[in-house]
């Protein structure tokens, strides 16, 4: 979170256009999107533990490494690299996890409370210091990881043979997989420009931090108390609809006072859907680093698709004016966008998983 908060910022700083700003993130996830499918799947072969040391180990040196960029260009294969690097760890992290019968709430919101430490830290930094710093916070915080990461005991669960390409496991959870690809799709062409949204509705370099640090600060304590206790596939439901209320409730911010609810709202959207995943897919299936990645994958696929087609929409809209755009402005109409597509995958699992939820009463 360190360094995402102000890498678009950065872009703007070096006169990236629209578009270019949404290229940074789209090919740092899908440099993500396939680093999680590989190291996944070698997880449950080789082993947790080793992949976790590695990749906090790389994404060290990698996210330094950005600190160093010189144009637009560099930045953008100084993400990449990272991206890629990033993608090694949390699969195996997942798995080891689940191998050690450590809840899924409880694992959640640790990453949580480190989202929103990061956040909170890049608000102050960015008030000291020049946007790259970030960079260099980051590398530090990645290393401590590593060092820490050392102490982790192995995991003895092996799978002697999973395919290059697990079409079993896609197809067993293809709902799943299909409606994060359109929910998070709508959240990352929100995020790709989320420092710039902010900044329009008046808020300076602190709250663009702040802004996500209380998203993920409410998502601590409810990932912590409350997720383990409740059925996995209603989480699931809930979370995509309440991502869709989110969306849609962006459209109508004008400043950041009516942001500060509504960041508590999609905390809870990601609390209820992202615990909720986990836990379906470690509960649904014994090749428990493959299922995950493939959902890290999936959310790295869409990181990159949903940049793009924002990018577009915008580029689109703002060359042809009209009362829409009048009215909610540049980025309130990614809005709008972001809402049907999220709508769209609520829709899809809820309908893919309505009998079983009838049978078993859970909504």
């Amino acid at each position: 979170m360190l360094s995402i908060s102000y890498t678009p910022r950065i872009a703007e700083q070096l006169h990236a256009t629209i578009f270019e700003i949404s290229l940074l993130f789209s090919f740092y996830n899908l440099a993500y999107f396939l680093s999680s499918i590989i190291f996944g799947r070698l997880a449950d072969i080789k082993g947790r533990r080793i992949f976790i040391i590695s990749g906090f180990l790389f994404s060290s040196i990698a996210f330094l490494l950005q600190y160093f960029y010189r144009d637009y260009y560099s930045l953008l294969l100084l993400r990449v690299l990272a991206g890629f690097a990033a993608g090694i760890f949390p699969a195996a992290i997942v798995s080891l996890a689940h191998d050690i019968e450590m809840k899924m709430g409880k694992l959640s919101a640790f990453g949580a409370l480190g989202w929103a430490i990061g956040s909170y830290l890049a608000g102050v930094l960015s008030l000291f210091y020049p946007f790259k710093m970030t960079y260099v916070f980051s590398s530090i915080v990645f290393f401590i990881a590593f060092a820490v990461s050392l102490t982790l005991p192995e995991s003895h669960v092996r799978l002697q043979s999973i395919p290059l390409f697990p079409i079993k496991i896609i197809k067993r959870n293809w709902a799943l997989y299909a409606s994060y690809i359109l929910r998070h799709s709508a959240a990352t062409m929100i995020w790709a420009y989320w420092p710039i949204f902010v900044k329009s509705i008046g808020g300076n370099s602190f709250w663009q931090a702040a802004t996500m640090g209380i998203n993920s600060t409410v998502q601590f304590f409810l990932m912590y108390f409350y997720m383990d206790i409740r059925r996995y596939t209603p989480l699931v439901i809930i979370g995509l609809g309440l991502s869709s209320l989110t969306f849609l409730g962006y459209a109508f911010t004008t400043n950041i006072w009516m942001l500060i609810p509504m960041q508590a709202l999609l905390a809870a959207s990601w609390s209820f859907l992202y615990v909720g995943s986990l836990r379906y897919l470690t509960d649904r299936n014994p090749e428990k680093a493959t299922a995950t990645g493939l959902l890290n994958s999936s959310i790295g696929i869409s990181a990159f698709l949903g940049p793009i087609i924002g990018g577009a929409y915008l580029y689109e809209i703002k060359a042809s004016s009209g009362i829409f755009l009048s009215y909610f402005g540049l980025y309130r109409s990614l809005m709008i966008l972001s809402f049907i597509l999220s709508f769209v995958g609520f829709i899809l699992f809820f309908a893919t998983h309505r009998r079983e939820i009838l049978l078993r009463g859970q909504i």
